[in-house]
């Protein structure tokens, strides 16, 4: 077995590689990002991430393939790194593309086996190998060798990389694979390349879609976007059909057109739209603070992030304005940031104050609760009102999830809770990405999620708790509001 192998990586050393002279790109997405991403040379590129953002079938893993043996063939002693989401994306899919490319045009590939998938398998359990006639030296690892207690992939040097289908890993993993770019062997000036589907508006659209993205991060992260339909002559028009048959209007723009898209399946704020509720530059000045009316101040408790919210109630809506959102603090300091907002912006005629009743609870180690903390930490605000300026509006119990996420979904659904986004950004995530587990709102997949969303929960269900919608005379539903004169 051992002499076959090395027969066939020897009859593959000797074979002219055709790569640079007979790969030609589709037409569209993939012709841009490859040429985008300076598949046929090392010169330095703009970007130190390059996203292609594509629809099932599409062949941005192709694309990935042909751009990762461009790096391991013009640069050999740059060590690489190839991962994806999971292993059975990795063994599956991601090399099984890579060994394509490779068979196709005569570049050496080890470890070797006789048929294409015990490749990718060999390649995948193995967590290595070797391209090109220079060998040069790859790691293959999943997403999730960088999550984890062990993070086992955690002291890796890579000048390049290639992710595939990453909308689908966690942060985390991105975020340390991002710290490993650009160290180690070469001159090779890190590169990382993504090639996946969307997945609502994840960190990737904070990263690389955000048109209102800072420019720091748009001098990082660069984006193509392809459609399904641009490999159409590979995949066939029967399988074009069969998708447009099976999806939803929905699901067709993210898993065939690949744009972000904020899908309702599974997610807890089903009514929110950014389009809708969120408004930005000078129509948020709708939703600034007004030092003249009540200020709403609600909190949710954790660890971390500590997080609260500023917003005031105009008519019968919502308007949420100013965000806290502090990793590793505690209470002291989200109420010393809270009051130095408040006093900067002006001192409202009363605060209320809403949140999570399980606050109220004291522990062993301390003989203050969360509630203690938070109104001695707002008392600089009582005092110069006097007694009675902060208002109680929390309850003595927290309402039923169910409850508090349908009071939410309610005034979204009705138009009368509105976000000022550049003030309220992770809150925004929160509306868009939170998903139910089974019963319960799903706090694994991503711990920072969910907070704010809670907190901002807690305050609507006290002052609009969830009512079946009511409707006129004539039958029909009560018409979705607007933005409060």
């Amino acid at each position: 077995m051992a002499t076959q192998q090395a027969l066939a990586v020897e009859a593959q050393s000797e074979s002219k590689i055709t790569l640079f002279e007979n790969f030609e790109p589709n037409p569209g997405g993939q012709a841009s990002f490859l040429e985008l991403t300076n598949w046929t040379s090392t010169e330095p590129l703009k970007h130190r991430w390059s996203g292609l953002l594509g629809g099932i079938g599409g062949g941005k893993s192709y694309a990935g393939a042909i751009w990762a043996c461009s790096r391991a063939l013009l640069a050999p002693d740059a060590r690489g790194m190839i991962s994806a989401n999971s292993y059975g994306q990795l063994a599956r899919a991601t090399l099984l593309a890579l060994v394509e490319v490779c068979r196709t045009f005569n570049i050496p590939l080890e470890p070797w086996r006789e048929s294409p998938e015990d490749q990718a398998l060999a390649i995948a359990n193995c967590q290595r190998c070797y391209i090109g006639p220079d060998r040069a030296f790859v790691y293959v690892l999943s997403a999730t060798a960088f999550t984890g207690n062990t993070q086992a992939g955690r002291g890796l040097q890579i000048r390049w990389f290639w992710g595939d289908e990453f909308a689908y890993a966690a942060e985390k993993a991105f975020l340390t694979i991002d710290g490993r770019l650009g160290r180690g062997p070469g001159t090779l000036k890190g590169q990382g390349i993504l090639t996946t589907s969307p997945a609502g508006y994840n960190y990737l659209w904070d990263k690389f879609g955000d048109p209102t993205r800072s420019d720091d991060l748009k001098r990082i992260y660069q984006m193509v976007s392809m459609s399904s339909l641009e490999n159409r002559k590979y995949l066939g028009d029967d399988y074009v059909a069969s998708l447009e048959a099976n999806y939803s209007d929905e699901l067709y723009q993210q898993e065939i057109m690949g744009q972000f898209i904020n899908t309702a399946q599974g997610l807890i704020y089903k009514y929110f739209s950014r389009a809708k509720h969120c408004l930005n530059e000078e129509d948020a000045q709708l939703l600034e603070y007004d030092r003249n009316l009540p200020l709403l101040l609600t909190f949710d408790f954790n660890h971390t992030p500590v997080v609260a919210i500023a917003a005031q109630r105009r008519g019968n809506e919502i308007h949420f304005c100013q965000e806290w959102f502090l990793m590793d603090s505690d209470i002291w300091e989200l109420t010393e940031a809270t009051v130095d907002w408040v006093e900067s912006n002006g001192i409202p005629p009363e605060i209320q104050i809403f949140g999570d009743a399980t606050g109220r609870a004291r522990t062993a180690a301390s003989k203050l609760s969360s509630w203690d903390i938070v109104f001695q930490g707002l008392e600089p605000l009582a005092k110069q009102r006097g007694r009675g300026y902060l208002v109680r509006k929390f309850a003595d119990a927290n309402p039923y999830v169910v409850n508090r996420v349908h009071s939410v979904n309610q005034l979204f659904r009705q138009n009368r809770c509105f976000v000022h986004f550049a003030n309220c950004q992770n809150l925004v995530k929160d509306f868009e990405q939170v998903t139910w587990n089974e019963e319960s709102i799903n706090k694994s997949d991503n711990p920072l999620l969910s907070h704010l969303s809670d907190a901002a929960g807690y305050l609507i269900h006290s002052i609009y708790p969830f009512k079946k919608e009511t409707r006129d005379r004539k039958g029909n539903k009560r018409k979705p509001g607007g933005l409060a004169a």
